[in-house]
């Protein structure tokens, strides 16, 4: 289904970081392969094969339909990645198909993150950072439950 109108959904980045040099940029980057979400520009499915995903294959950008399955994966990447990891609501468009636990999208952009303390990273280093995609991203910052 090709749409027009975003549909929101969730998922989850990984923050660009060098873990060596202790540096942390606000730069959006996907878990699995470190592509980046460049600020201001909608960030678009890439497959040799053909433009848009399809049902045949696995390509697209990957959302879920909840904030509690989207932390499931963050919980992972936390686990996993040397990087401080977002979690936010993101915007689908164009090519849209479903998957098991979402959407497959062509086309989409962040609509509000939230940076995840834990690790090397405390509440107000997240809080930081959320300021700096905030700037960099023209997004809304979720407020942190307290």
């Amino acid at each position: 289904m090709t749409r027009s109108e975003p549909i929101l959904a969730w998922r989850i980045w990984r923050l660009s970081s060098d873990p060596d040099r202790g540096l942390v940029e606000p730069v959006l980057e996907s878990c699995v392969y470190g592509d980046v979400w460049a600020p201001r520009e909608p960030f678009a499915a890439d497959c040799t094969d053909h433009s848009g995903p399809v049902p045949a294959c696995g390509c697209g950008i990957y959302a879920v339909t909840t904030r509690e399955t989207a932390l499931e994966w963050a919980g992972w990447a936390q686990s996993a990645l040397p990087h401080p990891i977002v979690i936010g609501q993101v915007q689908l468009w164009g090519r849209v198909l479903p998957h098991s636990a979402g959407y497959r999208a062509e086309l989409a952009y962040p609509y509000e993150l939230e940076v995840l303390a834990g690790g090397l990273l405390d509440e107000a280093g997240a809080d930081r950072l959320g300021r700096m995609l905030r700037d960099a991203y023209l997004v809304d910052i979720a407020q942190r439950a307290a």
